[in-house]
């Protein structure tokens, strides 16, 4: 019977921290910033080959990081979703689709929202 209880206290203690910790969409933006930072600052200009409109962006992202972010993320649709535990994140826009979820303060996501 005590181990019933402390498994259960337990229980009710990972619960409550996780529905304090889990991420809004503010989280989400902040994900998604890194990411494209991390995308711009990894990928070189000449990798664009023959896209001129993808190297013209690329160049301007470079330049701009920030206004670049704001950018990309308008073109994004994100449909958040809080959950008693956990939020979801449905993610649609610049060719491509994925769904992340978060909770403990952390987002994990299907396939990366900013490259592959």
């Amino acid at each position: 019977m005590r181990l019933f209880m402390g498994f259960l206290v337990v229980l009710v203690i990972v619960a409550g921290v996780a529905m304090l910790t889990r991420p809004g969409e503010a989280a989400f933006d902040a994900m998604l910033k890194e990411a494209v930072q991390q995308k711009i600052a990894t990928t070189d200009i000449d990798s664009q080959g023959d896209d001129v409109i993808g190297t013209v962006a690329l160049i301007g992202c470079k330049l701009q990081p920030t206004d670049c972010v704001a950018i990309l993320r308008d073109m994004l649709d994100v449909t958040v979703k809080d959950h008693t535990l956990y939020t979801s994140y449905a993610v649609k826009g610049l060719k491509r689709e994925t769904t992340c979820t978060g909770a403990f303060t952390k987002i994990w996501c299907q396939r990366p929202v900013m490259g592959d």
